[in-house]
């Protein structure tokens, strides 16, 4: 009789570890609703057959596939964006830019925000072809592409220096 209560209570402190083990799963693995799905650590080929290695491989192999330019390939063949590759872009769209200038006032300058580079909207008469143009340069050297992959690392990288409702 005494071994039967023995076992039994023995059982009933296994179901009770078990059911809580699997709570503690369920729990882990639910996660905050609004997170920022964290990248993870992997290779990724694009379709030239380029390799990137690291937590964003995916997501450099995908921007890798559809830049138009050799220029921007260069800046992420790495498998990585630093500011010295935003400012190399910067550098490129600004000489796009000011070549097509009809005064000083035509120049252009940039916003830095959050990993990324854009150009600081044109006011007063030459505004509307002036953004014309600074759009076509960030165009025309993946611009937009570029910025779009650091900011997606930036925001993964300091996730609580960004405001994720923008």
């Amino acid at each position: 009789m005494l071994t039967h209560t023995v076992a039994r209570i023995r059982n009933v402190f296994l179901i009770f570890g078990v059911a809580v083990a699997c709570l503690m799963c369920v729990a882990c693995g639910s996660g905050h609703q609004n997170a920022t799905p964290a990248p993870s650590q992997s290779t990724a080929k694009a379709e030239n057959g380029h390799v990137f290695k690291g937590p964003y491989a995916r997501k450099f192999a995908d921007t890798y596939n559809s830049l138009q330019t050799g220029f921007a390939r260069g800046l992420i063949e790495d498998g990585k964006i630093s500011e010295k590759d935003i400012n190399a872009l910067e550098f490129k769209v600004e000489g796009c830019v000011d070549a097509q200038a009809q005064s000083e006032d035509d120049f252009i300058t940039f916003i830095w925000e959050e990993g990324t580079t854009t150009p600081t909207p044109y006011h007063g008469a030459n505004a509307k072809r002036m953004n014309k143009i600074a759009k076509q340069c960030m165009e025309r050297y993946d611009g937009y592409k570029i910025n779009d992959l650091s900011h997606y690392v930036y925001v993964h990288e300091h996730p609580d220096d960004n405001d994720q409702s923008k």
